[in-house]
């Protein structure tokens, strides 16, 4: 049926291109009226397979032509939300702070989706600017830029400008273009003592919107949430948020929150037991008390969810402001301690609390609710607790062995420590044998490479790089990488 309606407007297409006429030309009313019925004739005696299909066709090439514009891309979330989007149709402009976006994210959005670096939710005049030259009245946008609750905690008025003027930037950069979706990260830290344990719903917050959340984190959600529901009113705006719970995957960095205990947890089993023949790691130290439950999701269940609330229908959307949290799965520290076990049986840890990070711990509920998010939005999660900890188990594993492998190549004596001399024989090796094409063999150059590689606080004060330090500086650099932007700065 779709190839009967593109023939049908073919030959529109093509006297178009050949005659451009008035746009209300009495040739050209006659000529939509025909066309117009021609198409009804074919609708109508189509079967509801094809409707069906016809309507799914419509929808995607409407959702190719829309954009989203996603501030805060570069961050854990923001990151596999821009993929999960130009996944699904979506053109993407990605933007963050940070200057020159990852690689991964540039190269998941493809060559229809935009990078755009150095933009700072504080600078209102900034924000302005991105949005007159990347979107417009049907730019969907999504705001992720907002510390997570151990920052806030410790610089609550740092964090408030980010989160709360943030917000108002872009809400006010919206409305001059004229777009309406805004799509906004809630957070469990909305929730305070007086919240349901169990089954807490978005809904609960929005009716009870003088509870104390027990923090600025919380409070400064609450902030966004009645700036959004005020757009919505003076701009007849499309507000949507979502809570959500503490965040499971399996990249190699992350933000300083609660429920990142967790992904501490997880990388720290792998480095208690190797089998690289480099020296094990310490215990894991727990920061909340291990009995307590928290809801946390994996990362490609989060994904789902957020999609769905973006493109949903605004007529099913029945949850007052458009608010959903999106459940995963729940678990105590104990409990997952147990999981990671079945993996690396010597799994140590003890318990040192951060107050912080225990507090809001025993605030938050158990388990947020999953009616209102399947019912209106298609959504229940699929990843639980086993599933998600062999998955992240296993990337930190593969990435320790790819580190591993680095770190004997330089240790050159196999004692366990690099040495500067260490690291110029490695990349003066590294550049002969042109493991990267590069040409530049000169001395300077290496000596470069190696003052740039010492630099900060990785070495000890002889000079000497542990296992340890090594490890842990690679979960945030390449060294191919590193030592190739040396030769050529």
């Amino acid at each position: 049926m779709l190839a009967k309606l593109a023939r049908l407007n073919a030959p529109r297409v093509a006297a178009r291109a050949a005659a451009p006429r008035a746009l209300f030309s009495s040739d050209s009313v006659v000529d939509t009226i025909t066309l117009t019925q021609k198409r009804s004739d074919v609708l109508r005696n189509a079967s509801d397979a094809d409707l069906e299909a016809t309507k799914k066709a419509i929808a995607n090439e409407q959702k190719r032509r829309q954009s989203t514009l996603i501030i805060g891309a570069a961050g854990a979330v923001g990151k596999r939300l821009c993929a999960a989007l130009t996944q699904a149709g979506h053109k993407v402009i990605a933007t963050d702070r940070t200057p020159v976006l990852p690689k991964d994210l540039r190269d998941s959005i493809g060559e229809k989706g935009i990078c755009v670096g150095s933009v700072d939710v504080t600078d209102a005049e900034g924000l302005v600017k991105l949005f007159e030259e990347h979107a417009d009245a049907n730019t969907s946008v999504w705001n992720l830029a907002a510390p997570l609750s151990v920052d806030t905690a410790l610089n609550p008025a740092i964090a408030e400008a980010i989160t709360i003027g943030g917000m108002k930037n872009v809400l006010a950069a919206m409305a001059k273009v004229g777009a309406k979706k805004i799509c906004f990260t809630d957070s469990i830290g909305s929730f305070g003592a007086s919240s349901p344990r169990v089954g807490a719903s978005a809904r609960w917050l929005t009716k009870n919107p003088t509870q104390d959340p027990g923090s600025d984190y919380g409070l400064q959600k609450r902030g966004c949430r009645e700036l959004m529901a005020d757009f919505a009113k003076k701009h007849n705006g499309d507000p949507r948020f979502a809570v959500l719970p503490g965040v499971l995957h399996s990249n190699s960095v992350w933000g300083n929150g609660t429920t990142e205990y967790a992904l501490d947890a997880l990388l720290s089993a792998p480095h208690q037991a190797t089998t690289l023949g480099l020296p094990t790691g310490e215990s894991y130290t727990c920061p909340v008390d291990p009995d307590v439950r928290m809801p946390m999701v994996f990362v490609d269940d989060l994904m789902r969810g957020l999609v769905a609330l973006q493109e949903a229908e605004p007529d099913v959307l029945a949850e007052p402001e458009n608010g959903y949290c999106i459940p995963g799965l729940s678990f105590s520290a104990n409990e997952l301690f147990s999981e990671i076990r079945k993996h690396y049986p010597g799994f140590g840890f003890r318990v040192e609390l951060d107050a912080n990070m225990d507090k809001f711990a025993k605030l938050w509920p158990d388990e947020l609710a999953t009616e209102e998010p399947l019912r209106d939005l298609g959504y229940k999660p699929e990843v639980g607790l086993e599933e998600m900890v062999a998955t992240v188990l296993k990337s930190h594993q593969d990435r320790n062995e790819i580190t591993a492998k680095d770190f004997m190549a330089i240790d050159h004596d196999g004692d366990g420590v690099v040495t500067r001399d260490d690291i110029e024989q490695h990349i003066s090796k590294f550049l002969v044998e042109g493991r990267h094409s590069d040409n530049a063999t000169d001395d300077e150059d290496v000596k470069r490479a190696v003052d740039d590689f010492m630099l900060g606080e990785m070495h000890d004060t002889d000079g000497r790089i542990s296992w340890e330090k090594f490890s842990e500086w690679t979960r945030h650099h390449d060294f191919g990488d590193f030592v190739r932007k040396s030769l050529h700065r």
